[in-house]
């Protein structure tokens, strides 16, 4: 085995489109952690073996002791005696040869708040993994490469909003616009910048299904009067954060996945006041923030004005239905 070589790092992303991660236990992870008293040669195998896992976490009666990177471990079992003086000894040798720490994050922080804790470490430690500790009391190792290129991708998202906003107020403001294409727009927008497990559009019923047909709408009264905290949101017309719903008695899953755990809802409003609201729910313990608030209104916004113009175009065909069938 050559252990003067360091694996080399690459992107382990899929190619096409890229699902946006809600926190960061939504990342790719490594689960590989072993015993203190594992032999450093069955690591080290192991590790070369995987090239994509970034490292061990090493544990001590089932509970993490120390993180040991693939990069350190290589590098010092390629200096000089490396080999003979740590290869088939303990892991627990190498461990403290290497003065290794456990740097901990909880899986649900955001991506953006764990870069920049990570960038924080001290200059040896800044690229190293990083373990990520569930609610469950499990625990992966997650690669920083893979957390900054995560970061890279909700960068170009943030981007290219922008433009995406701009082509939907354009397709709103053209009466020949198909209001199917307009929907899936501004549908893969907010998703792109508004990560969540389950998302749904819920209007009243008032307004025919036909007028724009998408899985992603629901029409009905329902759940708009038997939840509480979606009555709230209409009445107020103002956007709703739940952080934990677990912690709010009113709450109920009308639509929502049976596990969600954080959830926030925006009102649809046209000229006449709400007609529907936004649900997007997370499964995972990641409060949405107030910058995802703003930008679900603003999506919502468009929303309202998107069902005002398909009930206008429904209404034209109506009217030039009836003209020709009287002819």
């Amino acid at each position: 085995m050559n252990f003067a070589s360091v694996p080399h790092y690459f992107n382990i992303f899929p190619t096409g489109n890229i699902p946006v991660p809600v926190c960061i236990g939504d990342l790719p992870m490594s689960e590989y952690n072993v015993p203190q008293y594992t032999l450093t040669e069955e690591v080290a195998g192991y590790l070369e073996t995987n090239p994509l896992v970034p490292g061990v976490i090493v544990t001590r009666n089932g509970k993490i002791s120390s993180m040991i990177s693939r990069h350190k471990m290589f590098e010092r079992l390629g200096h000089r005696f490396g080999v003979e003086l740590f290869l088939r000894k303990h892991i627990v040798e190498l461990e403290g040869e290497l003065k290794a720490e456990a740097f901990r994050l909880k899986s649900h922080i955001p991506i953006n708040m764990a870069v920049k804790v990570a960038l924080s470490r001290i200059q040896e430690r800044i690229y190293d993994p990083i373990i990520v500790e569930f609610e469950d009391e499990s625990f992966r190792l997650l690669d920083v490469y893979v957390l900054l290129l995560s970061q890279s991708q909700l960068s170009q998202n943030l981007n290219s909003i922008v433009s995406s906003l701009n082509t939907i107020e354009m397709m709103l403001g053209n009466e020949q616009a198909n209001p199917a294409s307009t929907l899936e727009l501004i549908l893969e927008s907010m998703e792109k910048v508004l990560p969540a497990h389950h998302l749904r559009i819920i209007l009243k019923t008032e307004f025919d299904a036909d007028i724009l047909p998408h899985p992603a709408l629901l029409y009905q009264n329902e759940p708009l009067q038997g939840n509480s905290i979606y009555r709230s949101v209409l009445m107020m017309n103002q956007p709703i954060v739940l952080e934990d719903v677990h912690a709010v008695p009113a709450w109920s899953n009308w639509d929502t996945p049976d596990n969600t755990r954080c959830w926030l809802g925006a009102p649809i409003t046209n000229q006449y006041g709400a007609i529907g609201l936004v649900s997007l729910a997370r499964k995972t313990f990641s409060p949405f923030s107030h910058h995802e608030k703003e930008i679900l209104l603003a999506f919502s916004r468009h929303l309202g004005n998107l069902f005002e113009k398909a009930i206008r175009s429904a209404e034209k065909r109506r009217v030039l239905e009836k003209k020709y069938s009287v002819i």
